[in-house]
């Protein structure tokens, strides 16, 4: 009962906050983010005296007097905001906490959120504070993207500040926050900032979204900015978003692109993701993708996806066959090395005995131990020999001890494994 209580509130949470931006982003006049920003760009403009764009004292006193005073709205009446920040961040029902942010958000002027979110960060940001802090930085680039961007540079370690706050700015006005990203990016390696604008341009304009992505070099910010994409990608199925990675020029990120999309297909609809993996034409893209669906469609049935992966070519074969057991040695691991022995001697096994070993080490050491001499690769084989019977000698050590010097043509680094564990 308790668990159920849990998932509802984050739910209800989840709702709220989602409620929240849609419902800030329909209450907006159009254009209203350009000529905000053309307005404080002006010079001698006053950025201090705009509000956020649905609140100021005005909402403050209808938002709190309209209905039925919540724990957060009676916070927030008697506090200042900076007090009321701390306040909130401090209720424990996630409900009454999320409902207390959104009042809060609609009293802030542009000059105030500077202090609150600094001293809402000064507690801690933890994981049930990240959708409150997201809130935060979403209302303040609303207010004052530029200002909130400085700070964000200046005092935040990770990219997710400022990047949220590039999500919100670009929603609203593309060019300028394009431009702003441009502007403060030292030229070296991806710039994080344009992953915040892929992301606010994407649900309304996919192909800029995807020109901007293809910018990025190989990095960490482009498999995100990746990521972020896929979402708007798959919204018209995922034949059609295999159709999109056509038009990415760069290889890798199009074979990246294809190995997200046939893994989030496969996780939903793994048939499906079966069916639509053998019409690729590229091979190589198919083959690493048939590790994931073939493992996904072996959660579903376990003999059918056993079926399918050894029924492809010889190319996909192998990776498809790593997949399934994956899931079947976690399962029953002597009935797995059973299939896995059945395999025709020409299919590649030395990736699915690693999985094999690494998945039925705990419940059977000595079957993954005799598996590992089938690895052809001999740097890969020593490898594994080492972290298998290393786990094995600590947890069961006379057993392992006899395995090793009743097995004929091991290695001398892995005979000496029990000397130099002891």
């Amino acid at each position: 009962m308790r668990r159920l209580l849990l998932i509802c509130g984050s739910l209800w949470l989840l709702t709220l906050v989602v409620a929240f931006m849609i419902g800030w982003a329909a209450s907006s006049p159009p254009d209203v983010g350009k000529q905000q920003f053309n307005k404080e760009s002006a010079p001698g403009a006053k950025r201090a005296s705009s509000k956020v764009r649905y609140g100021g004292e005005d909402a403050r006193r209808s938002g709190i007097t309209s209905g039925i005073l919540g724990q957060g709205a009676r916070i927030i009446r008697a506090n200042s905001p900076r007090r009321a920040v701390v306040e909130l961040a401090q209720l424990v029902d996630p409900v009454e906490r999320a409902k207390g942010f959104l009042e809060l958000l609609e009293t802030l002027e542009a000059d105030q959120f500077l202090d609150v979110v600094a001293d809402f960060r000064a507690l801690g940001i933890t994981e049930q504070r990240m959708s409150e802090y997201g809130m935060l930085l979403h209302a303040w680039a609303k207010a004052d993207a530029e200002g909130a961007l400085t700070y964000a540079m200046e005092n935040t370690g990770t990219p997710f500040a400022r990047q949220a706050i590039m999500t919100s700015w670009s929603s609203d006005d593309p060019e300028a926050a394009l431009a702003f990203a441009r502007a403060n990016h030292d030229g070296e390696g991806a710039n994080p900032l344009l992953v915040g604008v892929i992301r606010g341009i994407a649900p309304a304009n996919l192909n800029r979204a995807t020109d901007l992505l293809q910018d990025l070099p190989y990095s960490r910010e482009r498999g995100d900015a990746l990521q972020s994409l896929l979402p708007f990608v798959m919204e018209s199925g995922a034949a059609n978003a295999l159709t999109w990675t056509a038009g990415i020029a760069d290889p890798q990120l199009q074979s990246g692109a294809i190995n997200y999309i046939m893994r989030d297909f496969a996780d939903s609809n793994p048939r499906g993701a079966a069916a639509l993996l053998l019409t690729l034409d590229d091979k190589r893209m198919a083959a690493r993708a048939a590790d994931n669906v073939a493992g996904s469609l072996a959660r579903v049935d376990l003999e059918e996806a056993k079926k399918w992966s050894t029924g492809l070519d010889e190319e996909l074969r192998s990776e498809a066959v790593e997949g399934v057991i994956s899931h079947y040695a976690s399962l029953d691991p002597v009935a797995a090395s059973d299939w896995l022995g059945s395999l025709p001697t020409t299919t590649n096994i030395d990736s699915a005995i690693r999985q094999f070993a690494w998945r039925s080490q705990r419940s059977e050491p000595a079957l993954a131990a005799e598996w590992i001499g089938e690895i052809q690769d001999s740097e890969r084989r020593d490898e594994m020999y080492n972290s298998v019977l290393s786990r094995w000698l600590r947890a069961d050590p006379a057993s392992a001890e006899q395995w090793i010097e009743t097995t004929p043509d091991l290695p001398e680094g892995v005979r000496s494994l029990p000397r130099r564990i002891r």
